[in-house]
């Protein structure tokens, strides 16, 4: 006689064999869901001396907003794993997706919160919450450039194609950066648009010929600004003599990244510990977002900060297996793009930190505090697992 142990052990058995067959890549979400984890583990550490002083004693208040926040991201995973991919192919959708891309900054002229001397996100009524455009427009064009790279296949080597091409995320990018002051998210929209590219073309001297111009003009940037007179330079000119010579304004523009040096070399290899970060108290801005990478170092080290970026290198090849399993060149396209979201925002989060490029405020995906932020990325997880759970029932058929 069946025990009802027996009865549980088979029910679930069952269970586990049913979704088994959906062909998730499990790997990848044991990855996902441990970021998340370290993630709330980290905001909390970062953010609690800050918000019980700021909120009323109450010390989990960009603990549970984040939480709520990852929750809701799961639940657009899951939602995204389901949605066909090629729907965003037919007729004027993958237009329509430009649109939004477009468009959604501009809501933040009339409907913007300003925070930090910037109006980057439009309030949900009556929850509380805010919604950043930026990064809906990241995702928006990760399936526009797939769909238009796919379509012009055939003709993206010639010159004409390819400066369309290279043109069309300038409007995205252009509305994010003038009308949010959101650099670094027009940096990012573009990085990406770049690298798919380039994955969808064979004639790689272009490519060679675009980084060359960027970068002599980078060279002569840097030139001017060694002897210019900052004063008169600008905002952005002022950041990047900070990045030169952090040492001749450490109360001003360099501070935030000198602050944040000063964490990593208190960390040393094993770290102060879990919640003993002296820096995030009063003198690192913002520890729980663009500085939390900081936060990392100096509570665990570098042992800890290594451990994290080999969880990313380990998540980035999950999606590189994906992205090389897949049976279409959209498909392909899609996957890439997002590989190459995560890649370029961990990297340019990490420079930052450590003063490796000019300061421009970019969050850790996955860790830093932001509901945006994380709940597009799980969407496009959520993307990721659909196409590799779509070509493993292709492959078994």
């Amino acid at each position: 006689m069946a025990t009802t142990a027996d009865n549980v052990t088979k029910f679930t058995t069952k269970q586990l064999k049913r979704v088994s067959r959906m062909g998730f890549d499990w790997n990848m979400v044991l990855i996902i869901i441990f970021l998340l984890g370290f993630g709330l583990i980290m905001v909390y550490s970062a953010s609690s001396y800050r918000a019980a002083r700021d909120y009323g004693g109450n010390a989990t208040y960009f603990l549970s907003r984040q939480a709520i926040a990852d929750l809701l991201g799961l639940v657009a995973a899951i939602f995204a794993m389901f949605i066909p991919i090629k729907f965003f192919q037919k007729g004027m959708i993958p237009w329509i997706v430009y649109a939004i891309a477009f468009v959604l900054p501009l809501l933040t002229i009339p409907f913007g919160v300003s925070s930090h001397g910037a109006s980057r996100w439009i309030e949900i009524p009556g929850t509380g919450f805010n919604i950043q455009p930026a990064e809906i427009s990241k995702a928006a064009m990760i399936v526009f450039m797939a769909v238009w790279l796919t379509a012009h296949k055939n003709s993206i080597n010639t010159w004409k194609t390819f400066a369309i091409t290279m043109a069309l995320p300038l409007p995205v990018c252009g509305v994010i950066y003038l009308v949010t002051d959101n650099l670094s998210s027009a940096i990012i929209i573009y990085a990406i648009s770049f690298i798919m590219t380039f994955l969808a073309s064979r004639d790689y001297l272009k490519f060679l010929a675009v980084i060359g111009v960027v970068g002599v003009i980078g060279i002569i940037v840097i030139a001017y600004v060694q002897n210019a007179d900052i004063s008169e330079g600008g905002f952005r000119l002022a950041r990047i003599y900070s990045w030169l010579h952090p040492e001749n304004s450490a109360d001003s523009k360099a501070h935030q990244v000198i602050q944040s040096l000063y964490a990593i070399g208190n960390g040393g290899v094993w770290g102060r510990g879990l919640g003993q970060s002296i820096q995030k108290i009063s003198n690192l801005p913002e520890p729980h977002n663009d500085m939390i990478f900081s936060v990392i170092c100096e509570e665990l080290g570098i042992v800890g900060a290594i451990t994290l970026v080999i969880m990313y290198i380990l998540l980035l090849s999950r999606i590189f297996f994906i992205a090389r399993d897949t049976k279409d060149m959209y498909s392909f396209l899609v996957v890439s793009g997002i590989m190459a979201h995560v890649f370029v925002q961990v990297v340019m989060h990490i420079a930052v930190t450590t003063n490796s490029m000019p300061n421009t405020g970019v969050s850790l995906p996955f860790i830093s505090y932001g509901g945006s932020s994380v709940l597009l990325l799980l969407a496009e997880m959520g993307l990721v697992l659909g196409i590799n759970r779509t070509n493993r029932a292709e492959v078994r058929k």
